[in-house]
């Protein structure tokens, strides 16, 4: 009776998934020899549960994809935000020789969630899962832009603190900086935070163009010029839209 009830194709799929989760990458030969699988049932197989995500297929070689972070307890929303940009960001390190995070809103505080630190022996260095204040930062400013004014006023008190002489300390003052920031989509801090760091960040944005999280590019004030700037802005913007498609499967 147990038997009758299976499923000749589920059954299947469950030995690919569980020989990729202790093989952690396998080429289909392997995966059809190694299980004792037809050579063309494995190609529909693995053609089918890659398009809906369960697999990923990369190098000639197939891995569990992204669809089990989203349905397995052990991984929650960040978990897959910064499994899928990781990679991104050292893209974006590589070509730039630059520092690269990422960041989100985690309640009443910035958190930097994942960091790719430049190659250079000089470099901007960010602690993976550093805490940063909402205000100040090109990447705070950006991810509480789109925060209504009751819950600004809530987490920001009248007069906020001040960490260098260009720090916005004047809650009103800041809601107007917001504002445009919603607008253009880009974010900057001019030694806001810290007297010896400009930054630049963009938005990774859901279907419906709320932002949930931010890649930001921390640099020495001289070295971030207006033209490298803008450069960086176009090249991180590319990359946004990239992860944001890619989440959209999987974030409503």
């Amino acid at each position: 009776m147990e038997e009758k009830s299976k499923v000749p194709a589920i059954d299947k799929a469950d030995k690919i998934f569980n020989y990729l989760y202790y093989k952690y990458s396998a080429t289909q030969s392997s995966i059809s020899k190694d299980l004792n699988l037809p050579k063309a049932t494995v190609n529909r197989l693995l053609e089918v549960l890659t398009n809906l995500k369960y697999l990923n297929y990369q190098d000639k070689e197939y891995t569990l994809g992204e669809k089990f972070y989203f349905f397995s307890n052990r991984y929650e929303k960040y978990t897959l935000i910064k499994n899928i940009t990781h990679p991104y960001l050292e893209e974006l390190s590589l070509k730039f020789k630059e520092t690269f995070k990422l960041s989100v809103l985690d309640n009443d505080k910035i958190r930097s969630i994942a960091t790719v630190e430049s190659s250079d022996l000089i470099k901007v260095s960010v602690a993976e899962n550093a805490i940063f204040p909402l205000h100040a930062g090109a990447a705070s400013k950006l991810l509480i832009c789109q925060l209504s004014e009751s819950k600004l006023n809530k987490l920001l008190t009248k007069t906020l603190p001040k960490y260098t002489d260009n720090t916005i300390t004047d809650r009103e003052k800041l809601k107007e900086e917001l504002l445009k920031i919603n607008i253009q989509k880009v974010s900057y801090d001019n030694m806001e935070h810290s007297k010896n760091i400009k930054a630049v960040a963009v938005p990774i944005l859901d279907k419906k163009n709320r932002i949930i999280a931010a890649i930001s590019c921390p640099c020495f004030p001289d070295d971030l010029t207006d033209e490298k700037s803008k450069f960086l802005v176009k090249e991180m913007q590319k990359t946004c839209e990239e992860i944001s498609k890619r989440l959209e499967y999987f974030i409503n």
